[in-house]
């Protein structure tokens, strides 16, 4: 071959084989013997505070390459995730850009607190959730990270793994590391992809004429039962055609205005190389992504230094630093923020809007009438004859014409390290780090129409989230004799988090000029003013020991003191034992050990707390200051515990670890238990005790009547199974396949009270989800429907006392079969329970092939045994003005009897479940997606080496390509209920939220 003049050094690689660097010189001929690559066995992990070999471990740890997600068309790493690890179940909520997932590691583990895993960049815990104060746009700190600079993650699972970690492992641990240069010659990489992202499963709706023809029959109906009941049917057939100036009929299909297809481009740098004394890597990203939904946009603009420099033999420093840009808006898409009920969201209106009525004047002003849309033609059925029908629904061309929703942070994330080799396998490292991001939140209502309509709102948040973190080391690591392997860590941590934030609430906007906060306006108030901080301090030690790489066993020691418990100290243990049978010597000289090549049994118990998602002040008695007329003042406003503490998870886990034909089948299995102990929740107490919780007045907080305590207690349960299969190993082609399974059986135990029943609020309007003793958490509690009676149309309910109620709106009410009154069927007392709500398995399926320079990846997620609460699918009947589902068409008639959906009877909002919970809309959430096919293509060497490229891929990819699924929703995988508390005891419902995209994408990965 030729290599180019200032070429110094080649680069040999092959599939199934470790590249080589070897250089020149003036070498005419080089020989060149490649080494098989490690098999997954082999491959050192990351574990906390250090490394090991995966072939030494005894804790659970799930590694994913950063390769496997750098090109997917994800606004932050965690979203790409999804059933790429067993023991991982992550859920998109909807389609919002950079809306966090809700991440569950081996299930639920809190009810009040936070489920979620402390996530771990380079030896710094960061921040994650959302963290938007304004409700309708998100903004996932995690997203700051550019996923093109991360080497691996790993998930620690079971107590062996995470309890270095203590306090902050109830939910697992994901550690992420960032790439750092290697030795060798300079490398400059450039990564680029567009897309094109589109909606896909949308509700099909009623048509203009389909709907007047519907709501017209409706109202006849309602008209013959209130005769049939003695009152008059005045009721007018009030649903009438518009037309545009053309003379055709108004049929407005809202998607067309709420939807598009979005358009996204991601861009990156990277330089990266290294001598013998100093490594580094440096790269600069930026992406600028459109959603589906209309002015639904995330950017990014990242850079990062990765630094690695060996001061002298035994003394090393380094630095690995990130800063990161990101700018979220989004409209009011009533999918974050606990909006689902609201009449403004974007998922919502072209659900519920009349098709027969036109967004637009004919001289091109909004259609609206007052806040709300205009009426078009149509008329209010039950007013004085020709008074319009005002829906009191937005009219979403106001939102998305003139309102904002905007969330933009600047971060810092990094750490400075040096690390003194004392004497021979003797190491003290210190480590200091930040993590401090800034965000500027701030939303503008037009007073046109909507929300402020006629008075116009602007709202500015400022907040600060600041953490310093400074861990010190001794780790030695010591061979006695043959045998005898010892790696002793010894640590101290400290951790300080301090988060502030301040805002003012405008309104009153002086001129329709003003879209800013800075403009003229009436009004001002104070708004969303936080403050909260708190400090970490921790001891923390490991000893791993194996003889002859044969007996495995590992102990994790770590005392914590939180700021935020009244009992400051918690000891937190793990510790596992392994036996790899395969280096036994009878094993070796057995027939099968060619066959079975590697065996490991592993098993771990530890405890591990939970102080993720605690009030910062919980244990405490604390007063906020208010006013009593126009005098300051102070009250009380909430009463503390001095006996509050650690929730504790006591984790069990057994494993298998096998390597098959030469570690060409490689897997491992596990059984794993996770006792939740002490959970904390809140004790109702007396009204006579006066507990406050919330502002003066606010009676309906949920906090009033009640203190916190530890006394719950809740299980998991459950089998994880890995396989990676070299299906194919030849010259010129390639064939892997790997997949992971999870089960997950989830029982709450007991709770504060024998009997109690927590119930969780959907968007405060409607409650699905209740907890109880005895359950998984949050199931959904709801009466069961028997269909439609084929000789009335009415919806029959099943009674807890065996009656079989019916119901006629606006006639004969709540009857029995037979036609006499009976009281109306009640979520509590008649409803029986659908669940879990979890899915009780999940995982994935990958298939990768290459065929010299092609390559093929297909990637399946599956989930199932889990019920969905399909509330839109609900809404999507309502029998008052709203727009139906088409298949509303084949209800129930006197020449259609035997159908699923009843009569239709116009303002009928219980039939089909608006307002009664009922099981005609619970549905199993089994479902596999198409997650990602990509197709791509590596030139030669031969090729690239004239133009002095040394490779270069072109791909493209479809991302969320298909779904197989029995669910009616626009996707299985929705969560309504996917902050706070709520993500741990609300999932499984569905509520007007926006699904997921599919996006096509083209790009490509050259390196110089």
């Amino acid at each position: 071959m030729n290599a180019p003049a200032s070429a110094t050094s080649l680069v040999y690689s092959s599939i199934g084989y470790d590249s080589k660097t070897v250089n020149i010189g003036n070498e005419s001929t080089i020989n060149v013997t490649l080494a098989s690559s490690a098999t997954g066995l082999d491959e050192v992990v990351v574990v906390g505070y250090g490394t090991q070999a995966r072939r030494d471990l005894t804790g659970s740890v799930a590694t994913i390459k950063g390769a496997e997600i750098a090109n997917t068309p994800v606004q932050s790493f965690d979203q790409a995730l999804q059933g790429r690890a067993s023991g991982v179940n992550i859920t998109t909520p909807n389609g919002v850009l950079n809306n966090a997932p809700v991440i569950r590691i081996r299930g639920v583990n809190s009810i009040t607190l936070s489920s979620a895993p402390l996530v771990v960049i380079d030896g710094i815990p960061a921040f994650s959730g959302n963290t938007s104060a304004v409700g309708s746009v998100p903004n996932n700190p995690l997203s700051n990270l550019n996923p093109n600079d991360i080497e691996s993650l790993e998930v620690l699972k079971d107590a062996s793994a995470g309890a270095i970690y203590g306090s902050r492992a109830a939910g697992g641990v994901i550690l992420i590391t960032t790439k750092k240069g290697k030795k060798g010659q300079s490398r400059v990489t450039l990564d680029s992809w567009a897309g094109w992202s589109q909606p896909v499963r949308l509700y099909d709706v009623l048509n203009a004429q389909q709907y007047m023809d519907i709501k017209n029959e409706a109202v006849r109906n309602l008209n013959a039962n209130r005769v049939a009941a003695g009152a008059a049917g005045n009721n007018i057939e009030g649903f009438l055609p518009s037309y545009n100036p053309d003379g055709s009929l108004v049929d407005t299909r809202w998607y067309d205005y709420v939807y598009r297809t979005g358009f996204s481009t991601s861009n990156n740098v990277s330089f990266s190389g290294g001598t013998d004394k100093t490594n580094y890597y440096s790269s600069v990203g930026y992406t600028n992504q459109k959603g589906m939904l209309e002015k639904n946009q995330f950017k990014r603009l990242s850079a990062r230094l990765n630094l690695d420099h060996k001061v002298y033999k035994n003394f090393s420093i380094g630095l690995r630093v990130g800063y990161s840009n990101t700018q979220n808006s989004s409209p009011n898409s009533g999918s974050v923020g606990d909006a689902a009920f609201g009449i403004a969201g974007l998922g919502r209106l072209p659900l519920v809007l009349p098709p027969n009525v036109a967004p637009r004047n004919p001289d091109g002003t909004y259609n609206i009438s007052g806040a709300g849309i205009g009426p078009g033609a149509n008329l209010n059925p039950g007013g004085p004859a020709g008074t319009p029908l005002l829906t009191s629904y937005y009219n979403p061309l106001v939102d998305l014409e003139n309102n904002y929703f905007k969330s933009d942070g600047n971060e810092i994330q990094g750490s400075v390290y040096a690390n003194w080799e004392i004497i021979k396998g003797l190491n003290a490292r210190t480590t200091f780090g930040i993590n401090n991001i800034s965000f500027e939140d701030r939303a503008f209502y037009t007073s046109i129409a909507g929300d402020a309509s006629g008075n116009g709102q602007a709202i500015n948040y400022y907040r600060t989230n600041k953490r310093w973190n400074w861990q010190n080391t001794l780790q030695y690591d010591r061979t006695l004799g043959e045998n005898h392997n010892f790696s002793l860590l010894l640590g101290n941590e400290q951790q300080h988090t301090d988060v502030l934030r301040w805002g003012a609430n405008r309104t009153g906007v002086a001129d329709p000029y003003f879209t800013t906060f800075q403009g003229g306006y009436a009004n001002v108030a104070v708004a969303g003013n936080f403050q909260g901080a708190n400090y970490l301090l921790s001891y923390f030690g490991r000893l791993n020991y194996d003889f002859g790489k044969k007996y495995l066993a590992t102990i994790n020691f770590r005392r914590d003191g939180y700021s935020a418990f009244a009992k400051k100290w918690g000891n937190f243990y793990g510790a596992s034992l392994g036996y790899v049978i395969s280096e036994e010597s009878f094993w070796k000289n057995v027939a099968f050990s060619n066959v079975l090549s590697f065996l490991k049994v592993t098993g771990s118990y530890g405890e591990v707390g939970n102080n993720q998602g605690i009030d910062d002040f919980a244990s405490l008695q604390t007063y906020e200051s208010s006013f009593y007329g126009a005098n300051s003042t102070l009250y009380f406003s909430a009463p503390g515990n001095k006996r509050l503490n650690w929730e504790t998870s006591k984790k069990t886990d057994v494993g298998v670890s096998f390597g098959l034909l030469q570690d060409r089948l490689t897997g491992d299995f596990a059984y794993y238990r996770n006792l939740v102990d002490g959970m904390i929740l809140r004790i109702p107490q007396a009204p006579s005790k006066g507990i406050p919780g919330g502002t003066p007045g606010d009676v309906t907080n949920i906090n009033i009547n009640s203190i916190l305590d530890n006394v719950g207690s809740m299980r998991n349960t459950g089998i994880e199974l890995n396989l990676r299969f070299n299906a194919i190993q030849k010259a010129d082609f390639n064939w892997t396949i790997s997949g992971n399974l999870t089960t997950l059986k989830n029982q709450v135990l007991t709770l504060a009270n024998e009997g109690q029943r927590i119930g969780t609020a959907t968007s405060g309007s409607e409650t699905v989800n209740y907890t109880q003793a005895g359950e998984s958490v949050g199931q959904i509690l709801a009466v069961p429907s028997l269909g439609v009676d084929p000789n009335n149309g009415r919806r029959m309910i099943q009674k807890a006392d065996g009656t079989v109620a019916e119901y006629d709106h606006q006639g004969a009410g709540w009857t029995d079969r037979e036609g006499k009154a009976t009281t109306a069927p009640n979520q509590l007392v008649d409803g029986k329970y659908y669940g879990p709500t979890l899915p009780k398995w999940y995982g994935g399926f990958d298939n990768t092939f290459r065929y010299k320079g092609l390559d093929l990846g297909v990637f399946i997620q599956f989930s199932g045994g889990n019920y969905i609460y399909n509330g839109t699918k609900a809404g999507l009947h309502d029998q008052r003005f709203w727009n139906n589902d088409v298949d509303i068409l084949e209800r129930w008639t006197p020449e259609h009897t035997d159908t699923e959906w009843p009569r239709v009877v116009y303002g009928d909002n219980i039939s089909n479940g608006s307002a009664l919970i009922m099981s005609s809309n619970v549905e199993k959430g089994d479902f596999a997606r198409l997650r990602n096919v990509a197709l791509g293509y590596t030139l030669k060497p031969t090729v690239l080496s004239r133009i002095g490229v040394s490779t270069a891929r072109f791909y493209v990819q479809v991302q969320n390509a298909a779904l197989l699924t029995k669910y009616t929703g626009i996707d299985p995988e929705i969560s309504t209920n996917s902050s706070g508390s709520s993500a741990n005891t609300g999932s499984g419902v569905d509520r007007n939220s926006v699904g997921q995209a599919r996006t096509y994408t083209v790009g490509f990965n050259i390196g110089f």
